[in-house]
């Protein structure tokens, strides 16, 4: 699904007014029918107050109230939270036909305390203050306002997104209005799925208000979601007439002393998604522990030294990797020097391969030769990774990770999965980024990551498609977490539980 930024939405909403002559009232009209829809349904019969801000997005506001009143009879209140004369044209249709109705209003500039006390007795608030055109910081009597409506035990409704959050990065801007539910114009926005946007939304839903659909599917866009809809597209075949060597021989490297189960994950979650063949290179004295922790992967034993893969490892692999076709290399592999002589073989060959852990340490000598290869490298780093990559701070990437990671992927042309609450995946060719619809955070736990390594590196060897690979293992990754959470709660979560749970991720993909 495409998300929106706070440019590409006005487009949108200039295109359907100039190009097809929808009037702009009509398309609040339509706003206020959807938002009107949903109360109507889940809330009525309650006392509803609805605080207005500037703009379209007050604007919305103030058409709902007409229509709570003229149709469904409920008991509404408005609250202006800014001065009336700020409304967009249309926004001051809706408050004259609001003063008609005789419909009750208060200023927060000349009601402050009243309105406060309209928001302790209310039983639903619907925020249409700034929506997605906020650019300053909250401050002030708006943001006292902001807290004590976050204080509040009412249900609490945000028009298309909870005022204070900027729509293009998910910031929150001093304060904001952390919604129940977040009911959304024609797109996702963005910010509403990046933390921490994401956690002030509540349940988001999408609604039409009818933008021809011509113009949503031509829209340029530089944002998606990976919803059930787009990962089911990227499901690969798996014809009657095939064989192991159909889905590909997955070669994982990686293992030492006190880290075998990184490689054992990696490589169990490599089949569950459908490789054919897995082989494990791990330090040969790992060989016997992988080998009863994976009863059906392949071994390769390797030369080691001090209980990690040795320089020697690196001659033997240069002259078997042309057998397998995918390579995984990072889990467990220790970030000595022989890592890095490991890597430069790893990257002499042109097979689709991913690295992960402590892989990125050994590939950070070799940046610029990730330019050279003929096929993007997958990376995954999670955000201390990427910190190291590209030698910025960890607080500075978490100011804006997905500046980072799109620009991370164009320099160097490989795809990027910055690991967070929500992945974002870099397209370096188009430099698309997407970003996971699904996630949970029982799955913090250290092997979470060796797992998606093995899901986007056992789809890759499937259908041989980085990009693909990449984004349905990620998704996977994320709605299996819900799936496990729904069976054991989220406490009790393993990253193990991850490979027993995926195949109904698939069951449900498979369903569409």
């Amino acid at each position: 699904m495409k998300l929106g930024t706070k440019r590409e939405m006005n487009q949108l909403d200039e295109m359907a007014i100039s190009n097809y002559l929808i009037p702009s009232v009509l398309l609040m009209e339509q706003a206020a029918s959807r938002l009107y829809e949903y109360i109507s349904q889940e809330h009525s019969g309650k006392e509803i107050l609805i605080l207005c801000g500037p703009g379209n997005n007050g604007g919305d506001g103030l058409a709902l109230a007409r229509q709570l009143v003229c149709l469904g009879k409920e008991n509404v209140t408005i609250g202006f939270v800014a001065d009336s004369e700020k409304l967009s044209r249309d926004g001051k249709c809706y408050q004259a036909i609001c003063e008609k109705l005789c419909i009750p209003s208060i200023s927060l500039l000349d009601e402050q305390d009243k309105l406060y006390t309209v928001i302790e007795s209310s039983d639903v608030i619907v925020d249409g203050i700034f929506g997605t055109g906020l650019t300053r910081v909250v401050e002030g009597a708006t943001k006292a306002l902001f807290v004590r409506v976050n204080q509040s035990k009412a249900f609490k409704v945000s028009i298309d997104i909870p005022s204070g959050i900027q729509c293009d990065t998910g910031v929150i801007l001093g304060e904001a209005i952390k919604a129940d539910c977040t009911i959304t114009f024609q797109l996702g926005k963005v910010g509403q799925f990046v933390y921490p946007g994401l956690e002030y939304c509540g349940e988001l839903r999408v609604v039409d208000i009818g933008i021809p659909q011509a113009l949503v599917e031509g829209m340029a866009c530089s944002h998606y979601v990976i919803e059930e809809q787009l990962a089911s597209k990227l499901l690969p075949r798996r014809p009657i007439r095939s064989n192991k060597g159909t889905y590909g021989k997955v070669l994982v490297i990686g293992g030492q002393i006190g880290m075998s189960g990184a490689i054992c994950m990696t490589s169990l979650g490599a089949m569950r998604v459908g490789a054919g063949l897995v082989t494990m290179a791990v330090p040969k004295s790992l060989t016997q522990i992988v080998e009863q922790k994976v009863t059906e992967a392949m071994t390769l034993p390797l030369p080691e030294q001090d209980g990690h893969l040795s320089s020697q490892a690196a001659d033997v692999l240069k002259e078997i990797i042309a057998r397998y076709s995918v390579i995984a290399i990072g889990p467990g592999l220790g970030r000595d020097i022989s890592a890095q002589r490991i890597m430069e073989v790893v990257l002499a060959n042109d097979r689709p391969t991913l690295v992960d852990a402590d892989g990125l340490y050994a590939l950070k000598p070799y940046l610029e030769q990730m330019k050279l290869r003929k096929t993007p490298l997958i990376l995954t780093p999670h955000v201390g990774e990427m910190s190291m990559l590209c030698e910025v701070s960890v607080e500075e990437i978490l100011k804006d990770p997905m500046k980072y990671a799109r620009n991370f992927s164009k320099r160097y042309g490989v795809i990027t999965v910055l690991k967070l609450e929500r992945m974002f995946i870099v397209d370096p060719a188009s430099e698309t980024l997407y970003i996971t619809a699904k996630g949970h955070q029982a799955v913090a736990k250290g092997g979470a990551g060796d797992v998606l390594t093995g899901f986007i590196t056992g789809i890759l060897a499937c259908n041989n498609k980085p990009l693909e690979a990449a984004l349905l293992g990620a998704y996977l990754h994320g709605d299996t977490s819900l799936h496990v959470v729904e069976h054991k709660g989220i406490y009790s979560v393993l990253p193990t539980d991850l490979l027993d749970y995926v195949g109904d991720s698939f069951k449900n993909l498979m369903s569409l």
